[in-house]
């Protein structure tokens, strides 16, 4: 949705900016046509009385101020448009990175943007089982105090290098550059035998499975979420 409201302005603001420089350019075309200026020097010589020479020479004084005021409006809206930005890449109950926040690494380093080298790059996507029982059971507050109690446990386990990152109720996703496959499958060993100290009870209402895919290039990662889907359902379907 968001990218979409940012094609669309830039689209409205491209469109803007040249009807601008048209109507600009056939400004003058027809002032220059029709001599204007002569024709206003004429008028304010003869209605000297009413001062119309000093208000047109102040007009370019208050079209400087309206640039300024311009400028400054668009500074505003650019500031609060990059902290919309922001708030739409974080999830507003556990305060971890979002998709969106994935989507444009994963694209950072498809584009050859990155500064580093970040292959091979291991995908984690890890699927929670229980959190509807635990809030039926014991409350919203609890399932919520185990679900961040839960993605602290997994911040733990990662390198500084390394994010977890926010889909949905159920499930997060842990981007792991510079990751090889022996390793993102003992972290996903890891995942799965995760403790909690929320409650005793807790634990055992929640059971836990992870998925890897680890890249090598960067052809790779397009389709590389729906191969982490089908891996998941693959492994819920056999039961293991």
């Amino acid at each position: 949705m968001l990218d979409t409201l940012k094609a669309q302005l830039r689209s409205k603001m491209f469109f803007d900016l040249v009807a601008s420089v048209l109507i600009y350019l056939s400004s003058v075309i027809y002032f220059a046509h029709i001599d204007a200026f002569e024709h206003l020097t004429e008028l304010t010589h003869r209605y000297e009385d009413f001062e119309l020479d000093e208000l047109l020479t102040s007009t370019i004084v208050l079209t400087f101020l309206f640039a300024i005021f311009a400028y400054r409006r668009w500074q505003d809206v650019r500031k609060l448009s990059l902290y919309c930005e922001e708030l739409s890449m974080i999830d507003p109950i556990t305060l971890l990175p979002n998709r969106r926040v994935i989507d444009r690494l994963l694209r950072e380093i498809r584009e050859g943007r990155d500064t580093q080298s970040s292959f091979p790059l291991s995908l984690i996507l890890v699927d929670i089982n229980g959190l509807e029982n635990i809030q039926s059971r014991l409350g919203n507050a609890v399932a919520e105090q185990a679900t961040l109690e839960l993605f602290y446990r997994y911040s733990l386990l990662l390198e500084t290098n390394q994010l977890i990152s926010y889909r949905n109720a159920n499930q997060c996703l842990l981007f792991c550059p510079q990751l090889d496959r022996p390793a993102a499958l003992a972290l996903c060993e890891e995942i799965c035998n995760v403790e909690l100290d929320a409650r005793k009870t807790t634990l055992n209402l929640l059971s836990f499975k992870a998925v890897s895919i680890t890249l090598k290039a960067r052809e790779e990662i397009d389709g590389v979420f729906d191969r982490l889907e089908d891996l998941l359902c693959l492994r819920q379907f056999h039961g293991y």
